[in-house]
């Protein structure tokens, strides 16, 4: 049995169990090669990817306050534990050291969020529908992440900007999706039989936080 490689998180100073369980259980469905290099690093890279959350959280609120309108208080708290959860870890996977496979690595966080929600709303959760909704939203940001991911073949400071650059995608990539999820199983529509308005809504969503 592998040891856990990482500590857990914390937030002001107590215990954050959501991202432990989430962090555990995206590692779990990684390619074990992957998976080993992300635990390596995990120390590192979760210190650079708080630090580019951070910059970015105060650019993203308004964004998601205006898309939110409608979404209960309560509901959008819950919510919010477990897509912070997903956008560290996706922040983390950005950070990590693996050139030109990164983007492609956020698919098993992205389904893990998207069932977590589902769940969160009592709603049914399909894992093929969404791997196959899951691996075409993802293409969206990887055309910018490739940026990173060829920075990251540059020694030392080449490996930091690249990750500081796809850490901000792969986070603002799961955000959006995440808060898209939670609007729409919040107004009743169905993500599955509306997969176009669903793709165009990300789009649009992802646009205006690239514009931030």
């Amino acid at each position: 049995m592998m040891k856990k490689p990482f500590n857990k998180q914390q937030v002001n100073g107590e215990p954050n169990p959501e991202f432990d369980s989430f962090f555990a259980e995206v590692l779990k469905k990684l390619p074990q090669q992957s998976a080993a290099v992300i635990a390596k690093s995990f120390n590192q890279s979760k210190a650079l990817a708080e630090k580019t959350m951070a910059k970015s959280r105060t650019r993203f609120d308004g964004v998601f306050e205006d898309f939110l309108v409608g979404v209960d208080d309560q509901m959008r708290k819950k919510a919010h534990n477990i897509i912070h959860a997903a956008s560290l870890t996706a922040a983390i996977i950005g950070c990590s050291p693996i050139p030109f496979s990164d983007a492609f690595l956020l698919v098993p966080v992205q389904l893990t969020m998207m069932a977590r929600l589902h769940k969160l709303f009592g709603q049914s959760w399909s894992a093929s529908l969404g791997k196959s909704l899951s691996k075409e939203l993802v293409l969206v940001g990887l055309g910018r992440s490739a940026v990173g991911n060829i920075l990251k073949l540059v020694p030392v400071v080449g490996t930091v900007t690249g990750s500081a650059v796809n850490a901000t995608v792969a986070m603002s990539i799961t955000e959006a999706l995440g808060w898209l999820t939670v609007k729409m199983l919040n107004d009743g529509e169905d993500i599955f039989n509306d997969v176009v308005s669903f793709k165009n809504q990300f789009r649009t969503l992802f646009g205006l936080l690239r514009r931030k």
